[in-house]
């Protein structure tokens, strides 16, 4: 009778066990025909954006992309490469079809020349390498990766840098930023090569703008996506748009203008041509001094005296919501210049200290304009106040810290500020708006000034009411101008900081997010506003307790097991004794 009990539950657990293992294999089965994916993590980090999406399902032909970040890598940079693997992965999940990768090790062959052939390939192809210096017990060495990738679609090929590394941050802030933004450099490459049309963005010229030169590094960072070109007004009405007979209106010629550190007054004629241009719905970065600080003065004398700069704007930027106020602005969080300061013996020392007059502003707003890009880097630049308008809103995007003290015209800006104790921590007026957008419907400036017969304003195409547009205000000009070194005809990133001999700012990101907000490229910037955060291990601690740790990953298990089915085994005896 016990023998057959049990023979009988020892059938009924194996029938337990088949029939488990039939469910196992049946789900396997159906989840191999089935794209069926769950992301668990809490910043979705396997989940691409509506735009990635929609730009991977729109593909026409193959996008073959070849990553070089592979082969033995540091453990951020393992985690990078990892990531460019999830990210092309879920890319494929889309359209296996036109998606493909490869990853590939540049450093994988043992013949010194070949390598040297491959390095010398990639750098025209335009990758840069990044040299890593890794310790392991205790012994240091130097190891070349490129953390790059070269995209391909229709003969066209594109070099996107993966490794996005500031001299500021850690290896693993680098990594993490870095990752932050894989999804969008590389759906940025692919939505370069694939897109036929190419918004044309006019740099305005004719009233001391800054020159080709000082505005080098963001005209190439557009021209990736825009065709960018320079425009000069002149008081020409067909500079910006034409009249086509039979059409009440102006077209644009360009969708979006660029207002680059004017320091002379515009014509009535020039107002009027680019407020008809908004009008019309062109959008306009504008960046613009309210404030002359006589820097020629400062380096002479060590001090200026800054007053106010008449541009004539005012009228047109009260009509499209801002105010620029005649005021310079002191902040605790700022960059450092170097300075002469008090001798050490008979030499004059030269320091490097913080300097109040050149704010680094952050995102105020959590805008996607602003979102995870470093620091802006302001210099003589003054608050602009926000005017309420029943048909568009206004966003502040950057602000000063809470540590802001303003200066009101006239400005005595002296280099002597970097020894005193300002007690900005203690008299401010925290949170000062330095940069703002505007969206919506404007009044033009030139409403009820005309003067004009309806005749000539309808022969002319004037518009009184603009189009839905939006506008990007910030109040300092030399937030858009890169380094130059004018004697050897070089120029540097935007957002160089000559001190540190890297680009150290997020002022060319800040532009590049600006145009690409007010061309409605809002695809790009949500893959861009998006945050992933590494969970970084401690390297010395990891060096420190590195036995103890191989010993736990590799005996703790074992121990585990054994345990596990020392306790099945006893408690299988106990029961089998019971039923006895």
């Amino acid at each position: 009778m016990n023998v057959g009990k049990r023979t009988s539950r020892r059938a009924a657990g194996l029938l337990e066990l088949a029939v488990g293992i039939a469910c196992v294999l049946l789900v396997l089965f159906i989840g191999s025909f089935s794209r069926v994916r769950a992301d668990l993590t809490s910043e979705k980090r396997y989940t691409l954006t509506e735009a990635t999406q929609h730009l991977v399902d729109s593909l026409q032909d193959v996008v073959f992309v070849k990553v070089y970040l592979s082969g033995d890598l540091p453990a951020d940079l393992q985690q990078l490469s990892n990531g460019m693997r999830d990210l092309l992965d879920e890319m494929r999940v889309r359209n296996p079809d036109l998606l493909q990768y490869e990853f590939t090790d540049p450093s994988a062959s043992l013949d010194e020349e070949t390598r040297n052939k491959v390095y010398q390939q990639l750098q025209e192809d335009g990758l840069q390498y990044t040299s890593i210096r890794t310790r392991a017990k205790g012994a240091q060495s130097e190891v070349i990766v490129w953390p790059g990738a070269i995209i391909t679609y229709q003969g066209k090929k594109l070099s996107v840098q993966l490794l996005k590394s500031q001299l500021r941050a850690t290896d693993a802030e680098a990594a993490n930023r870095s990752l932050n933004n894989l999804e969008y450099e590389v759906a940025s490459a692919i939505r370069k090569l694939t897109t036929p049309f190419r918004a044309r963005v006019a740099f305005i010229t004719g009233h001391g703008e800054l020159d080709e030169f000082a505005v080098k590094d963001l005209t190439e960072a557009l021209s990736e996506q825009y065709d960018v070109t320079r425009i000069r007004l002149d008081g020409k009405i067909d500079a910006l748009s034409s009249k086509t007979d039979g059409v009440t209106y102006r077209i644009n010629n360009y969708e979006a203008a660029i207002i680059a550190k004017p320091d002379s007054a515009f014509s009535e004629k020039d107002l009027f041509i680019l407020d008809q241009f908004v009008m019309n719905g062109g959008r306009v970065l504008w960046a613009v001094d309210a404030m002359d600080p006589h820097l020629d003065s400062l380096r002479t004398h060590q001090f200026s005296m800054a007053t106010p700069l008449e541009l004539g704007l005012d009228n047109l930027f009260f009509a499209y919501g801002v105010r620029f106020n005649k005021n310079l602005l002191l902040d605790k969080l700022c960059s450092p210049i170097q300075v002469y300061t008090r001798p050490y013996g008979d030499q004059p020392r030269l320091e490097t200290l913080p300097f109040p007059f050149q704010p680094l502003v952050v995102d105020s707003n959590n805008h996607p304009i602003t979102a995870n890009i470093d620091p802006v880097q302001l210099k003589m630049v003054g608050n602009i106040d926000t005017i309420g308008l029943d048909s568009a809103r206004s966003t502040i995007l950057l602000a000063t810290s809470r540590y802001t003290r303003i200066m009101r015209n006239p400005v005595r800006v002296s280099l002597a500020v970097v020894d005193m104790d300002l007690g900005l921590d203690r008299n401010n007026s925290p949170y000062q708006p330095v940069s703002v957008l505007t969206q919506g419907v404007f009044r033009s400036a030139f409403a009820g000034r005309m003067g004009m017969a309806d005749s000539v304003l309808e022969a002319i195409g004037y518009r009184a009411w603009s189009r839905p547009t939006a506008q990007v205000f910030i109040s300092d000009g030399d937030a858009i101008a890169n380094t130059v070194n004018r004697q050897t005809g070089t120029y540097y990133p935007l957002g160089y900081e000559r001190m540190a001999q890297a680009k150290v700012y997020g002022n060319r990101e800040f532009f590049v997010n600006a145009m690409n907000f007010l061309l409605d490229d809002k695809s790009l910037i949500s893959i861009r506003s998006r945050a992933i955060r590494l969970h970084q291990l401690d390297p010395h601690r990891i060096e420190a307790e590195r036995t103890a740790i191989q010993v736990a990953n590799v005996v703790l298990p074992i121990v585990i097991g054994l345990l596990g089915g020392a306790a099945i085994y006893l408690l299988r005896k106990r029961r089998y004794a019971h039923n006895r």
